[in-house]
């Protein structure tokens, strides 16, 4: 088994070290905040759009999943 691995059930999963941020209004907020884009790719299915990879640091996560719940309530 390699380094970062996690055997689960009868696969191994990888851990997570960077996640995917659609919402460019949602990426400039969490670098304000002081998390750090990784890399900047072409969205994939969106023309003339982009994908933000931040590192995945101690409470990004926690940041992102507030921030769907509180533009989804808007």
């Amino acid at each position: 088994m390699q380094n970062g691995e996690k055997v689960e059930g009868r696969y191994q999963k990888m851990e997570k070290t960077h996640l995917v941020v659609f919402n460019p209004r949602m990426a400039r907020l969490l670098l304000k905040m002081g998390y750090m884009i990784t890399d900047i790719k072409p969205h994939k299915n969106v023309e003339n759009a982009s994908v933000f990879i931040f590192l995945n640091e101690e409470g990004l996560e926690e940041e992102l999943n507030k921030m769907i719940n509180e533009f989804k309530n808007k």
